[in-house]
């Protein structure tokens, strides 16, 4: 019995790699689960790296609803066999936490092909802010708790989260104004709605480069390339502060280990390429590759954080 076992194992591990060797054989899918012209731009920088890899078309496939929670189920439904996979914003490791009807669970229903980007936050406020500096913000905020509103991309996403770990660890009060994207939290912040914003700095680049909002620091642990100038939150006291926006790709669970492996080499290999990484910086974004475990490693790491947060701050979406 234990031969035959041994034997069948032996069987399915070969063909599992001849399959590897061969994949893709047919068009592979992109599923984002956001409208155009969002985080897909990222992965319409990529396929056609990968067509010309694989000799198959990657076709982006949006599937917009519900934070992004449609584009996921179909993901975590698929055949588990490489051709449809997921593009992961690290939006998803609060959205498994917070929503209470989820039909899937990022750890339980995927199994992560890589990392392939990064991008910092920014502090962002406009001229009804006296603050010039961060610290100056924090005091400003504890001389006027409650009076401070800032703008996000919306109720349990990233900029959100960190917004409210920013006052957890600083000790200050701010309200929340939710918005149905980055662009209109960019307008918001124009047309002084909110008095500062936490936000993507891809999405607010240009108008903090033109002078309408200061960026006050960024989110990283250290400075962006795209704006050198612009102080992190922890050079400006709040030690440990380190939080972005990443990019990667994941499938569903129980997809062959070789297949898995086949794409994060060959994404690896494309990531490596310069016309790659100067594309994703005109984007905002920072190539920032990282292998299976690693990025299994990030996202539990990420999964544990943002529950505790949204626990602290009792969020909870249906």
């Amino acid at each position: 019995m234990m031969i035959r076992r041994l034997a069948v194992f032996l069987i399915a591990a070969v063909s599992c790699a001849a399959a590897a060797q061969t994949f893709p054989e047919r068009p592979v899918r992109i599923i984002v689960g956001y409208p155009p012209g969002g985080a897909d731009i990222s992965a319409r920088i990529l396929g056609p790296k990968l067509t010309e890899l694989w000799h198959q078309p990657v076709l982006i496939d949006n599937r917009p609803g519900a934070a992004g929670n449609l584009g996921a189920e179909v993901v975590a439904k698929a055949a588990p066999d490489g051709y449809t996979i997921l593009l992961c914003v690290n939006s998803y490791t609060i959205n498994t936490s917070i929503y209470r009807n989820l039909a899937w669970d990022l750890l339980r229903d995927f199994t992560p092909i890589g990392r392939y980007a990064s991008s910092p936050m920014a502090v962002v406020v406009n001229d009804r802010v006296p603050a010039k500096s961060l610290a100056a913000l924090i005091a400003y905020a504890k001389d006027n708790p409650g009076k401070l509103n800032y703008g996000s991309s919306g109720s349990g996403t990233a900029p959100h989260l960190a917004a409210e770990l920013f006052a957890i660890q600083t000790g200050i009060q701010m309200v929340h104004v939710p918005y149905k994207g980055s662009a209109p939290s960019v307008t918001a912040m124009l047309s002084k709605e909110v008095d500062l914003s936490f936000g993507a700095l891809s999405a607010f680049e240009a108008v903090i480069r033109d002078g309408r909002l200061r960026a006050l620091a960024v989110t990283t642990a250290k400075r962006s390339s795209q704006l050198p100038e612009v102080p992190t939150v922890i050079e400006n006291g709040i030690a440990g502060f380190d939080v972005d926006i990443w990019y990667g790709f994941i499938a569903p669970a129980k997809t062959p280990p070789a297949i898995v492996r086949k794409m994060s080499d060959d994404l690896g290999r494309v990531l490596a390429d310069p016309d790659t990484q100067a594309k994703l910086r005109q984007r905002g974004l920072d190539p920032a590759y990282l292998n299976p475990d690693q990025t299994l490693a990030l996202m539990r790491h990420d999964v544990a954080r943002w529950r505790e947060v949204a626990n602290r701050v009792k969020l909870s979406l249906d």
